[in-house]
């Protein structure tokens, strides 16, 4: 029993090891931080070349976000279905899903585990507010590419303790904050937000935060002057004996 016991330890802790790692990300900043961001539908795949870490997929887009129009991306995986790392994928011809792709050093277009691929053959019983989300980047033409980290050092959760029982008309509400070069915030303003007053009162949370950032060469806390970064806060109507809030972390 006991050697049992150690055995389905060790599986365990192997599998836990070898377990793909993800960096958290809201769907401002994958949007922002991806080279290509549309829906599309894979009509060919290709197997993978020789040493070759990703396999080519062909595309159909129905509407481009972000980005110029493609004809294929990179898959990080196998195109026979296998697995390779605990962070390889499989994308099926004829599936449909919302690509986040980023561009290798190659020039090529990649889409991996870490992306935040949103799929969509799978019947939705209601709208999903990401898509929603999407169109209202694209009719504010907000098309911007931004690899840099930013992290938040305050506490504004908090702030939005007080809003629990809120009733509001909208899931979600888009703000954009303008840092100088230090970080500090110049400027904050609604993109597509809650409405007055609750606008005005997470403008000024906003406006007290503190950021530290990193870039994707390395340079810490320091942006350049005039540096835009989009954040979002989404509504969850009440449930059973869980009251309505706004939170800063989407999940659907």
């Amino acid at each position: 029993m006991r050697k049992n016991l150690l055995s389905l330890l060790f599986c365990f802790l192997a599998i836990s090891s070898f377990a793909c790692v993800c960096e958290p990300q809201t769907i401002t900043e994958k949007y922002i931080k991806s080279d290509f961001v549309a829906i599309v539908t894979v009509t060919k795949i290709y197997l993978n070349k020789k040493n070759s870490d990703s396999y080519k997929a062909d595309i159909k887009i129905s509407e481009l976000f972000k980005g110029v129009k493609l004809n294929s991306i990179y898959v990080l995986g196998r195109s026979d279905g296998g697995i390779g790392s605990s962070c390889d994928i499989f994308i099926p011809v004829n599936t449909k899903l919302v690509a986040y792709a980023y561009k290798n050093k190659e020039g090529l277009y990649e889409v991996g585990m870490c992306s935040g691929l949103l799929y969509l053959n799978k019947k939705q019983l209601k709208p999903n507010p990401e898509l929603e989300i999407l169109n209202m980047f694209k009719a504010e033409k907000i098309n911007f590419t931004d690899k840099t980290w930013y992290h938040e050092t305050s506490n504004s959760s908090l702030e939005l303790l007080k809003y629990k029982g809120i009733q509001l008309n909208k899931g979600y509400g888009i703000y954009e904050i303008t840092f100088s070069s230090n970080l500090s915030i110049k400027e904050v303003k609604a993109i597509s937000g809650f409405g007055n007053p609750v606008d005005e009162e997470l403008i000024a949370v906003l406006r007290n935060t503190k950021w530290s950032s990193k870039s994707s060469l390395g340079l810490k806390n320091e942006v350049s002057d005039n540096t835009k970064f989009i954040i979002g806060f989404y509504y969850y109507e009440a449930e059973k004996d869980n009251k309505s809030f706004i939170s800063e972390f989407y999940h659907y």
